[in-house]
């Protein structure tokens, strides 16, 4: 169908009289780089008639050269932090998705708990938008959250399994779930055998929220942020793949939600290429992920510069690990590289730097994996069920973690618009209701999960 470009610049008005169709009306808030599956499928909704679509971010004009032609379909440009500019489109709609950064869900919930509209992020449940639960259930409004990748696939997929053990007459006695988002071994070129393919602000400041907790041998472990990094374990991919494991935010807190109160190990973590975790751990006990102090403006000219700052005139490479010596080289921190002139902190310095090193070329693939692990006893034997999905993306535009993110909502807004969801309030997708459907449009989709038993 060619483009009409005229039609990709529709004004206010039009996307109102847009708006006034008899369709379901969608409103998506952020279309960064994890959104591309998302926006496809809605697009390709709106093209069947199911709904009206319009996609609101700072920046839409790669969306309208794509699909500004199209009817049932409308971009624009806006700041979704101005109160206005949000309420002026929630109030037209049936349902919001918001893919902003986190911490600005709790605005739009609000907004559409006023307006009497469902909502659906990917993103933790806050505490704010935990409170508005009894609110959310008295207006009738769906607020479903955690429905990306991790947190999301892995809720969906683990409380599959978890049901079906205690079903079968299980005694779960460790429940183990890592997940990563990697680079495809094709496109594996760097030493730290990682690229970016989502927030690279996230992946600067994994783990600096605080302490890491977990249960083990029935007992809480802390690990604080300062040794995150060095206490790693090893997981097994159904690709076979060895991978570096770290334990990832509070885990502790999934005891209850998935009903393992008595389970003696409960460990959620991150998955990285093994030798990883060993160059990150220096860049974070040296400072180099420091987000709390900016940096004089002009301060330092280079990376070196920084660096030296940082390290103190005696350090020299050539005392450290040969294999995190190179990586870090490989990096430029010890380069003549620019620094920025802002006035900037070390984490947004070295984002600006790994954002140039670790880009997905032309052609490159990521690759999610994750893996979960159930120690259990049923009658009278224990076993290990160990369940894996390791999912290449197609390029570095249609990645992998751009569907495993955005798929689980987008076959959500089916299935709530079918009418399969009857729960209201603030959820996460680990009822039957949830997880049964979406593990199935999953499977369909092709983002499925292998299993292996093993007796111990």
């Amino acid at each position: 169908m060619p483009k009409n470009k005229s039609e990709g610049n529709r004004t206010q008005r039009d996307w109102l009289t847009l708006f006034a169709m008899d369709t379901k009306k969608i409103i998506l808030f952020g279309a960064g780089r994890s959104a591309r599956h998302l926006v496809s499928f809605l697009v390709e909704g709106a093209l069947l008639g199911k709904w009206t679509v319009l996609v609101a971010d700072t920046n839409v004009s790669h969306w309208v050269d794509e699909y500004g032609h199209l009817n049932h379909v409308e971009f624009i440009a806006g700041d979704a932090s101005d109160a206005k500019f949000r309420h002026k489109l929630i109030a037209h709609s049936n349902l919001v998705i918001s893919m902003l950064p986190a911490f600005m869900h709790a605005e739009v919930v609000k907004d559409c708990i006023n307006f009497h509209v469902h909502v659906f992020t990917p993103s933790y449940v806050s505490p704010e938008v935990s409170a508005m639960n009894e609110r959310a259930i008295q207006e009738g409004v769906l607020v479903l959250n955690e429905m990306g990748v991790d947190p999301g696939i892995d809720h969906i997929s683990a409380m599959e399994i978890i049901h079906r053990l205690k079903e079968q007459g299980a005694e779960i006695t460790s429940f183990e779930s890592y997940t990563g988002g990697l680079v495809a071994p094709a496109s594996d070129d760097n030493l730290w055998g990682y690229k970016i393919s989502w927030n690279p602000r996230n992946i600067i400041l994994a783990g600096s929220s605080g302490h890491a907790m977990y249960r083990e041998n029935n007992k809480l472990r802390m690990v604080p942020y300062f040794k995150l990094f060095d206490e790693v374990e090893t997981v097994v991919a159904s690709d076979g793949v060895c991978y570096d494991a770290y334990a990832n935010r509070n885990s502790v807190h999934y005891l209850e939600l998935y009903g393992l109160e008595n389970v003696q190990k409960l460990v959620r973590g991150t998955l990285r290429k093994q030798g990883y975790c060993k160059g990150w751990s220096f860049l974070v006990k040296n400072g180099f992920v420091n987000d709390d102090t900016k940096i004089p403006a002009a301060a330092f000219s280079t990376w070196e510069d920084l660096s030296q700052s940082l390290l103190g005139v005696n350090f020299n490479i050539k005392n450290e690990n040969e294999q995190v010596a190179d990586m870090l080289q490989e990096i430029g921190i010890f380069s003549n590289e620019l620094l920025s002139t802002e006035e900037l902190t070390c984490a947004q310095h070295l984002q600006q730097l790994l954002e140039k090193k670790w880009v997905l070329k032309e052609g490159d693939r990521d690759m999610i994996v994750m893996v979960h692990k159930f120690g259990y006893t049923l009658k009278g034997k224990k076993f290990m069920l160990t369940s894996s999905l390791v999912l290449e993306g197609d390029d570095e535009l249609n990645t992998a973690m751009s569907k495993t993110v955005g798929m689980p909502i987008a076959f959500a807004v089916d299935r709530l618009f079918n009418g399969d969801f009857s729960s209201r309030g603030v959820q996460i997708p680990v009822s039957p209701e949830f997880y049964k459907p979406l593990l199935q449009d999953l499977h369909n989709y092709g983002i499925s999960f292998v299993e292996t038993l093993e007796e111990l």
